[in-house]
């Protein structure tokens, strides 16, 4: 079957499913709302896990850095001596070991991060001065156990850094979305943050214990993007999940119009057609040209 097939006939069936879920359970729009929420964090957040996991299992150290080319450039030209792809690594390891020490500030945490890239850096240097006398001990950077030692701080960084900020990003989205569509009765006013946090950890909670069939669905519908999250090394699959943020965030505005209006109900189905059915997909699809016939004369009927 033809992938553009396979993926149009996917998100129709969790287009069937989702009507059936809203139906059957009396669905609000603060409950499909919340579904999304939840399922955008969970699903995007390990889809980035699975990018990064990919680079780490398929990548070089030079796949933390990727060089971008403009399209149709030629590849640059190796001249001259050419150091190993783990010495890429070394930027980021000196990069980390500052953020670390300025965010974190010097404690048993930092200290295992310094010597962690204090080996990464040893690795890659010693690599790279492998063919020279003294050095041929060192393991190659770009193979082995070795490159994954010297591609670990970066890639622990990247961890780090899209879990403070694609979750961050969705605990701020939560606020909002629980003072439009309260799921928990509370509100982060006159709170202290750690006591904001627990509020959107409780959302989040009480949104994954009422919607997770959603998840679930939502997940299985991604299985080609955590196949292709999981392949590509170039970092190309890390801002994606991002897209869907944005859409949900312009959509939070959309509903608070809606409630206002007192026209809530119909933002349900709207909802469900602008996130679950793909009328682009199947107009691209019906637009499609048949392939031409073997040897592009028409074929008569006999």
């Amino acid at each position: 079957m033809d992938s553009r097939v396979r993926d149009v006939a996917i998100s129709l069936v969790l287009f069937a499913v989702t009507v059936v879920m809203a139906v059957r359970e009396s669905w609000a729009t603060t409950d499909l709302v919340w579904s999304l929420w939840v399922s955008s964090l969970a699903v995007g957040y390990s889809l980035i896990l699975a990018s990064i996991v990919g680079t780490l299992v398929n990548g070089t150290p030079a796949s933390l850095m990727p060089r971008r080319t403009r399209p149709g450039a030629p590849p640059p030209r190796a001249a001259g001596f050419q150091p190993p792809a783990g010495c890429a690594a070394l930027p980021l390891n000196a990069f980390v070991a500052m953020v670390c020490v300025a965010v974190l500030g010097l404690n048993r945490v930092t200290a295992a991060v310094l010597l962690l890239a204090g080996v990464s850096t040893l690795i890659a240097v010693g690599g790279m001065l492998r063919s020279r006398p003294g050095f041929a001990a060192f393991p190659d950077p770009d193979h082995g156990v070795a490159r994954v030692v010297v591609m670990l701080p970066g890639v622990l960084f990247m961890v780090g850094f899209f879990t403070v900020h694609f979750v961050g990003f969705h605990l701020v989205h939560g606020l909002f979305l629980n003072g439009f569509f309260p799921l928990v009765r509370d509100t982060p006013f006159g709170k202290n943050p750690e006591q904001v946090f627990g509020l959107v950890a409780s959302c989040a909670g009480e949104a994954m214990r009422r919607y997770w069939p959603f998840v679930a669905a939502s997940a299985l519908s991604r299985l080609p993007a955590y196949a292709r999250a999981f392949a590509i090394t170039d970092g190309g699959m890390l801002f994606a999940p991002y897209l869907n943020v944005v859409r949900m965030h312009a959509m939070i505005f959309v509903f608070a119009f809606l409630g206002r209006g007192r026209i809530e109900a119909w933002g349900l189905y709207a909802l469900l057609v602008v996130y679950f059915l793909p009328l682009g997909s199947v107009i691209g699809l019906l637009r499609r040209r048949p392939p031409a016939a073997a040897g592009g004369s028409p074929t008569t009927p006999v």
